[in-house]
């Protein structure tokens, strides 16, 4: 389901680790001597060393200073710590492998108890390429752009901390959609389609396809239905009615507060997140493996 071919080798490792949990510390030093035995070089961005206080003595480096030329960036922890690693790394071009210390983690399809199995092939240039859209999303006041953002998941505008439901206007490209009373509205894209989207009663969608979904939040009517378009429109949600405070959130990572009448507008960014996974990896197996398709009732 990824692009397929041999691709090129990596010179240089960055490794990331879920910030503020020090259990991810063996998993690192796992790695670290795994790519010392290897000859790659590695550095340790410098965020992870600070949060972990990291006494592996390994060089630091900042996301920015990275290459697409042959650096990887190698993320441990769930998919939580990988798209925080996308959202930093967007726009460079710098792959990121995600290695699983976490529960469901559909992005983190690599286990760190096999690394010293799987990873020396993928150094070596035997893996797939694996573009994933990322989402722009811009509020609007008065006629201002107060905050801009990315999110790799989705873009929620919900009703926060309030009881009562809000009330949202949607057009997609200028054209009127509909008016909806709801807990919120999920703008997803297909990576997000299996994160909180798919709890919302979503589709899960092929990364491979140039779409995004709009999934209502408990809406207050029968008839409300996801959405799937191409992911060249532009979405816009205004809100319109609700008592404070709603809110627009980012992967659930950067929040927002609303007031009645902002609009948010959001379009497909001109930036990807650039994963990649095993030769055999593929986007089936990885569902039939988290979600459990293949089991029959009474199997593990």
């Amino acid at each position: 389901m990824y692009a397929m071919a041999m691709e090129k080798a990596f010179q240089r490792v960055v490794l990331v680790g879920k910030y503020r949990d020090p259990s991810v510390l063996p998993g690192l030093r796992r790695l670290r001597a795994l790519l010392a035995s290897l000859g790659v070089a590695t550095i340790i961005e410098c965020q992870s060393a600070a949060q972990l206080e990291s006494d592996m003595e390994l060089p630091q480096g900042a996301f920015d200073a990275l290459s697409p030329d042959g650096d990887l960036i190698i993320a441990l922890g769930g998919d939580g710590t990988i798209l925080g690693t996308a959202r930093q790394a967007a726009g460079s071009g710098v792959p990121i492998l995600g290695v699983n210390q976490g529960r469901l983690g559909f992005l983190a399809d690599i286990s760190i108890h096999d690394i010293e199995k799987t990873l020396p092939p993928i150094l070596a240039g035997h893996y797939q390429n694996d573009a994933r859209s990322v989402l722009q999303a811009q509020l609007w006041r008065g006629g201002q752009c107060l905050q801009n953002g990315i999110a790799i998941n989705e873009v929620l505008v919900h009703k926060g901390c309030c009881e009562t439901m809000i009330e949202l206007q949607v057009h997609i490209d200028g054209q009127f959609i509909y008016t909806q009373r709801a807990d919120g509205l999920i703008v997803a894209t297909p990576t997000g389609s299996t994160a909180y989207a798919l709890s919302a009663g979503g589709p899960i969608v092929s990364p491979r396809l140039p779409a995004m979904v709009l999934v209502p939040i408990c809406p207050h009517t029968l008839n409300a239905r996801p959405l799937t378009i191409a992911d060249q429109v532009s979405v816009q949600i205004e809100l319109i009615a609700g008592r404070q405070p709603a809110a627009l959130s980012l992967d659930s990572h950067d929040t927002f507060s609303l007031q009645l009448g902002d609009t948010i507008r959001i379009r497909r960014s001109t930036c990807d997140a650039v994963f990649i996974h095993p030769e055999d990896e593929d986007f089936y197996q990885i569902l039939r493996r988290k979600l459990h398709w293949a089991a029959l009732p009474g199997e593990d």
